[in-house]
């Protein structure tokens, strides 16, 4: 009990703040009391668009999103995400990672597809950059900004990764899952409902991101 509560401190530590139009999501980092670590001069901090699904009716953005909100409420202890869609043979493939994205260096972020209260960072390079402007868009005047944070801590814990990786047939319009793990164990292989079905939708508009319970600056 006392490491799930660890662990779930460690996923809410992300805690969001809205100032105006921006989401600012601390990102914490853990170091031990008996280290030599210097805290960095310079915060720590990466800039992007808030993201949104560009039409609802596109099969393959319902699917995704099912996918994404299954991570979302069965992950219980990471926060933020990176997605890597590429177009793939007969279709496009899908790889959904847990990462501390202040940790990737020379990365491009297209924006930040926030569901269920979960970031799902979307990872954009010269070979994906059209597929993504044609399921997404950027929501004008929404920035997210992620900044690190550091803790002094007398012991290490870390969190267990989450990893998903299908593909999806554009012509069948169904999607093959090739490897579900979510805080470390193995879904794929274990019972459970399919990630994608035909189960009633949750409901989750463009501006969920500014519902969720807020801290705000003191004045």
């Amino acid at each position: 009990m006392r490491r799930f509560m660890i662990f779930c401190t460690i996923a809410l530590a992300a805690t969001v703040v809205v100032n105006a139009q921006t989401v600012n999501v601390t990102l914490n980092k853990l170091y031990l009391d008996t280290s030599n670590f210097e805290l960095p001069k310079k915060t720590i901090k990466q800039k992007m668009p808030n993201l949104t699904i560009a039409n609802p009716k596109y099969d393959f953005t319902t699917k995704l999103k099912k996918v994404a909100q299954r991570i979302a409420t069965e992950d219980e202890e990471n926060n933020v995400f990176t997605v890597m869609l590429m177009y793939s043979g007969v279709g496009i493939s899908i790889v959904i990672e847990s990462q501390d994205i202040l940790d990737l260096n020379d990365t491009k972020f297209h924006g930040d597809l926030v569901i269920d209260r979960r970031h799902f960072v979307l990872l954009e390079n010269d070979d994906n950059k059209d597929l993504l402007k044609t399921y997404f868009k950027k929501l004008k005047g929404r920035d997210v900004v992620f900044e690190r944070t550091f803790e002094k801590v007398s012991e290490m814990v870390t969190t267990e990764p989450t990893h998903y990786n299908a593909i999806y047939n554009e012509r069948a319009q169904t999607v093959k899952e090739n490897e579900v793990i979510i805080n470390n164990i193995d879904k794929l292989h274990i019972a459970h409902d399919p990630i994608v079905n035909d189960k009633k939708e949750q409901n989750v508009d463009d501006d969920d991101i500014f519902k969720i319970d807020v801290e705000l600056p003191d004045d």
